[in-house]
């Protein structure tokens, strides 16, 4: 015990000296150095969160809370001890507890502290990978397998970590993208194609998400087992139905982007992936959401969003409408060459209704003019059937 926490004493201390030395070069702008007094209740502190779960929790996050705020260059302290605790864990019930004091911390923390926490997750000094305890987290590698005992829960809920490092929480509430590099001056979107290629990344930012919250059901010796497990798996159900909440309002403005904009092949393309990919992730969504109400990791007060399936008519009625773009070199038809057909498609939409097909195709259309001649004492006569001869020779 003592060799432990003289470790520890010497980190802080090593943490101190490298603050110094930083702050000496740069006196103007010099940060704060937490004391060791804070060091010291900040390790205090993350160590009872990640020792026991139970009804204190949350105090003791926002405990953390308070004291990084007082000391702004202690929130790199606070990533480097969680990400020891993480990788020294000797069983998945302690690397799990570490796993999800960082998911409080990331929800309860205001934006400053998030960007932060992001900042040095992308920079390694947080990371997420969680210890292979045994040959049962093996049984953790397929994509859509469906998580079985605590070493499988641990390893999926650490993916689950690491693609949740790149969404925030807007003042709404809501989960969302965090902002990638602006494309344009001011960080907005100056063109229709902008907005479509950032609905696209976000619809599938989504379904990323979902479908590692979707492997993450315990199964009942795990959430029976394992208070830090139901824990964690509460807090990833609840953020689920916000995240399926913007992929559904995402899908219904992509729909429209397609039925009226001109999108660039790129974006065309994307756009196919995603409704080809919905139509198999939907159903597979409802069905999780309908095993999570019987399920015992989960909250029997939760409200349940409504699944909207995707099937396979639908997204191909969609493909359909596809606007067909026109090549740059027929861009300069005079109006009047380019005729615009539609033809009603039949297809189950779910509401019985059809889709129109638009199809360009050019049209020559060719007028030819007749004159005839009369002389002075020529004349029409009338000839059998709806015609006319044309003239009466004269008499000679």
């Amino acid at each position: 015990m003592k060799v432990f926490k003289g470790k520890i004493w010497a980190a802080i201390g090593s943490l101190m000296d490298h603050a110094g030395t930083a702050s000496s070069a740069k006196p103007s702008s010099a940060v704060a150095v937490p004391d060791r007094a804070l060091l010291a209740a900040i390790e205090s502190a993350v160590e009872r969160c990640t020792t026991t779960t139970g009804a204190d929790d949350d105090r003791h996050v926002h405990e953390i809370l308070f004291l990084v705020s007082n000391a702004p260059g202690a929130i790199t302290f606070l990533s480097r001890r969680i990400t020891a605790r993480l990788e020294s864990a000797r069983s998945a019930a302690a690397a799990l507890r570490s796993l999800l004091l960082l998911h409080r911390l990331l929800r309860a923390g205001d934006r400053y502290f998030e960007q932060d926490l992001r900042a040095l997750w992308s920079s390694r000094d947080l990371r997420l990978h969680a210890p292979v305890f045994s040959s049962a987290a093996a049984s953790y590698v397929a994509a859509g397998a469906v998580a079985t005992g605590a070493c499988a829960f641990v390893h999926g809920y650490s993916a689950y970590l690491e693609e949740r490092m790149l969404w925030v929480i807007n003042q709404a509430g809501n989960l969302e993208p965090a902002r990638r590099p602006p494309a344009s001056a001011g960080g907005k979107p100056t063109s229709s194609s902008d907005e479509s290629e950032a609905l696209v990344l976000k619809l599938g930012m989504c379904q990323r998400l979902l479908e590692l919250a979707m492997q993450l059901l315990p199964d009942n010796n795990t959430a029976s087992g394992c208070a830090a497990a139901r824990a964690a798996f509460g807090i990833v159900l609840r953020e689920s139905f916000k995240v399926y909440a913007a992929f559904a309002e995402g899908l219904d403005a992509m729909m429209l982007l397609l039925r009226s904009s001109r999108l660039s092949k790129p974006v065309r393309v994307s756009a196919h992936e995603i409704l080809k990919k919905a139509c198999a992730q939907t159903p597979d969504l409802r069905e999780f959401y309908h095993k999570c109400k019987g399920s015992s990791a989960s909250n029997k007060s939760l409200e349940y969003p409504i699944v909207r399936v995707v099937t396979p008519a639908q997204a191909a009625a969609m493909e359909m409408s596809l606007p067909v773009p026109i090549p740059e070199e027929e861009e300069g038809a005079q109006e009047g060459e380019v005729k615009v057909e539609m033809a009603e498609t039949s297809g189950d939409d779910g509401a019985g209704g059809g889709s129109t097909v638009f199809a360009a195709r050019k049209m020559e259309t060719t007028i030819s003019e007749v004159w005839v001649e009369f002389e002075e004492d020529e004349k029409l006569i009338p000839g059998p059937g709806d015609g006319h001869s044309l003239k009466e020779p004269k008499a000679s």
